[in-house]
């Protein structure tokens, strides 16, 4: 009889272990919504992302777990955490964000910016277990608490064909603002210069070769119409009809595949996309977009439909539509928000109406902003980033969160409060056009 106790109160000791063991449910927050925030946010060492930011003000150490579009960040003493250690560490050893009642977030940015909006509502997301991050999963740990996330517009910027069913719950504005860009295939980004260096659009060699991609007067350019003709919904229209010879003007390239790397419908880079160049939903004569193709045409790779002479593709994440413009022989356009400045890319940067989203339309060059062009009032592809919390508990932890992405060292493609506050801004809205205090 008193092993049996012995036994019993050995095993009770052990179950209580276990349910200390890891952040208790209400420490943990679960998110998603706009990926072009997603180094600013927890990622980034360099410079310190905001949450780490606030990990280290609270004098933990900062541990990400999860890859891609499904990351975990969780604030604990040192030593740094493992799977294994994650586990095992008593709920004490883990630290709040400093300010916030939550020592983990597990965010989810593979729908894009409508996953603030998803995951306030009854749709199921997979999310990174610290446990076991090499496989999303769907299950959270009971009491976890729901904040909704970060998008790069406001809600009205997208269509009612996404927002469906779903409840908007109100939004607030961060405080900074995304530029966005087009961006081609180094086999697009050449025939395009060609195309206008011949046009007498861009100034003749010696001043301007295909290699002068830091002079922005030798960057080739992109009209708006021209963006608003490939994403249109109309495969009779003459970027349809002629692929890479509608953008060069040149007849030998009529008839040449143009790869046009759509986002998909809940991504806030294709939201801003259709707001700028086509309208939607914003304008009461705004046109039709091209649908998201929902079936794989072209075998592998991202779904795709051939319409014409343009491929239309749909990219789920950033890195989707980056591995779509690098492929070396293939002619390729897409909008990409202005953070991505990643080394060892060979697309390029276009001008759009002439304007130059940067210094150099090579990414990774020294000295990039993305923003200058922004905070000048000469380049007005941007929009200004909100948060939806849904609740109290939510609202309070972004509020915090804004309050150090805005206190970070600007990164490439971010416009802070305060060039917002004394320049060029959209009063938060994506409905609104540009305007100047």
């Amino acid at each position: 009889m008193k092993l049996s106790k012995l036994m019993l109160a050995v095993a009770t000791l052990a179950a209580g272990a276990s349910v200390f063991a890891a952040p208790i449910g209400s420490r943990i927050a679960i998110s998603s919504g706009a990926s072009a925030t997603l180094g600013n946010l927890m990622t980034n060492t360099t410079p310190v992302s905001a949450l780490r930011s606030l990990c280290t003000a609270a004098g933990g150490t900062a541990n990400l777990f999860g890859s891609g579009n499904f990351r975990t960040m969780v604030c604990a003493s040192a030593p740094a955490l493992t799977s294994a250690t994650y586990t095992s560490r008593p709920n004490g050893d883990f630290i709040n964000f400093n300010g916030t009642s939550f020592a983990e977030l597990r965010l989810n940015v593979d729908p894009g910016s409508f996953g603030a909006v998803l995951v306030l509502n009854p749709n199921s997301l997979t999310f990174t277990d610290p446990a076991s991050p090499a496989t999303p999963t769907a299950t959270l740990p009971g009491g976890a608490v729901i904040v909704g996330g970060l998008l790069d517009l406001s809600p009205n910027g997208f269509t009612p064909e996404t927002v469906g069913a779903n409840t908007l719950f109100p939004s607030t504005p961060v405080g900074i603002a995304q530029t966005f860009g087009v961006a081609v295939s180094n086999a697009l980004y050449t025939k395009m210069f060609t195309a206008q260096q011949t046009a007498g659009r861009i100034p003749a060699a010696p001043t301007c070769t295909v290699a002068s991609t830091g002079s922005p007067f030798c960057v080739p350019s992109i009209g708006t119409a021209q963006m608003a003709t490939i994403m249109a919904d109309n495969s009779f229209n003459a970027a349809y009809t002629n692929g890479v010879g509608f953008l060069t003007g040149v007849v030998g390239d009529n008839g040449t595949e143009l790869r046009y790397v759509r986002r998909v419908d809940t991504s806030g880079t294709q939201a801003s996309a259709q707001n700028y160049f086509l309208g939607r939903p914003c304008s009461t004569t705004a046109l039709p977009v091209v649908a998201e193709p929902t079936s794989d045409d072209e075998v592998g790779g991202l779904k795709d439909a051939l319409i014409g002479s343009i491929r239309v593709l749909a990219a789920p994440g950033t890195g989707d539509v980056r591995a779509a413009l690098n492929n070396a022989t293939l002619h390729a356009i897409g909008v990409v928000s202005g953070e991505n400045n990643q080394s060892g890319q060979t697309w390029k940067w276009l001008r759009v109406n002439g304007a130059s989203i940067g210094e150099n339309a090579t990414p990774a060059s020294t000295g990039i902003t993305n923003s200058a062009t922004m905070k000048n009032g000469t380049y007005d592809f941007y929009y200004e980033s909100v948060y939806m919390g849904g609740s109290d508990a939510g609202n309070a932890f972004w509020a915090i969160v804004a309050t150090a992405l805005n206190s970070i060292a600007a990164p490439v493609g971010l416009i802070e409060a305060a060039a917002l506050a004394t320049g060029y801004n959209k009063n938060g809205q994506a409905c609104q056009g540009s305007s100047s205090n």
